[in-house]
């Protein structure tokens, strides 16, 4: 049977819920290109740096001799390569010409900290012709004397002078480390956010006992991390007014069908492509065929938010009785 992979994400239409997340490779617009050959829904532009607009809109000496508001790793990395200060206006040079030469949608992101610097520059990546806007907000508590309160109110004056700002879509990719990501979602929604991503993944140390140092652990997603984004999208989808993409641990076809099932809109994947190569897309996207066909689901829409907690108010799914089970083993 003939299947239906299209879906709707921040009112776009994609030709199918995979959409290419913000890395390498969707860097330049040659890269956005051979995405969309390979088979994406969709692409997010990798992410530029408020850091690296602070050094596009400030005299420059000015911008490296105040370090206070950097971070130390990003800093170094400023330092190391001033080059950078031209990023920003590259960066709308490749919104523009991947916009004139793929069918699929270029959504943009920034990564940032603060509602300052970048605001107006997201004004140009909307004239520059992006489809959407995914924030990619990099808050981590650092501070023993910053409260869980004052990051959310930080996140949401984020999304109200980005709301502000543009009028495209508006996504925003949040860690899952909230005290009560419910009311962080919900907060956010009503400050002006259309979508949400889960989850973001922050960089990740270890210690290194021989050499006594830190260092990087795997810049790589395992298909056991999908369990978070999987629990969260099912208790939001249909609750919430916004779209959900899930990322992080998306490793096959079928992982993307069980965000799918929870209640996303679409999938983003990044890991699985660098491991596996661009071609693993159209693997994916055989994968999710077989199983609607399978399973005689004519359309994504068919199927998708079957196992969302909304449509399924008595059982507890990805709830408190799951946590028992796993614990004590009841049936």
């Amino acid at each position: 049977m003939a299947v239906d992979l299209t879906t709707q994400y921040l009112g776009l239409g994609l030709r199918n819920p995979l959409i290419v997340g913000a890395s390498s490779l969707t860097l330049t617009a040659d890269a956005i290109r051979r995405c969309e050959a390979a088979g994406a829904g969709a692409v997010v532009v990798k992410s530029l740096f408020e850091e690296q607009i602070r050094l596009d809109s400030a005299d420059l000496q000015d911008a490296v001799a105040d370090q206070s508001a950097w971070h130390a790793e990003v800093f170094e990395y400023m330092e190391a390569d001033l080059g950078m200060r031209y990023g920003a206006r590259d960066y709308l040079d490749i919104i523009r010409q991947a916009r004139d030469s793929v069918d699929i949608p270029v959504i943009a992101s920034i990564n940032c900290v603060s509602d300052e610097w970048w605001c107006e520059f997201a004004q140009e990546v909307e004239a520059a012709g992006a489809d959407a806007l995914e924030l990619n907000i990099a808050l981590a508590p650092a501070s023993l004397d910053v409260t869980g309160a004052e990051l959310e109110c930080q996140y949401e004056r984020i999304v109200i002078k980005a709301r502000e700002q543009v009028s495209l879509p508006l996504a925003v990719k949040l860690g899952p480390w909230f005290t009560s990501l419910p009311q962080t979602v919900l907060r956010l929604q009503r400050a002006g956010a259309d979508g949400f991503v889960l989850f973001n993944r922050f960089y990740c140390p270890t210690i290194d006992p021989e050499k006594l140092e830190v260092v990087a652990a795997s810049a790589f997603s395992s298909p056991a991390e999908l369990s978070l984004p999987l629990r969260w999208i099912s208790l939001f989808a249909d609750r919430v007014a916004a779209d959900f993409a899930g990322a992080t641990g998306v490793h096959s076809g079928l992982d993307a069908v069980r965000l799918l099932l929870a209640g996303a809109h679409a999938v983003q994947v990044v890991s699985a492509l660098y491991l596996n190569g661009l071609e693993h897309l159209q693997k994916m996207l055989d994968e999710i065929t077989a199983w609607m066909e399978q399973k005689k689901h004519g359309a994504v829409k068919d199927f998708r938010g079957m196992l969302s907690q909304a449509r399924n108010p008595d059982r507890e799914l990805f709830g408190r009785l799951q946590y028992i089970k796993g614990l004590v083993g009841i049936e």
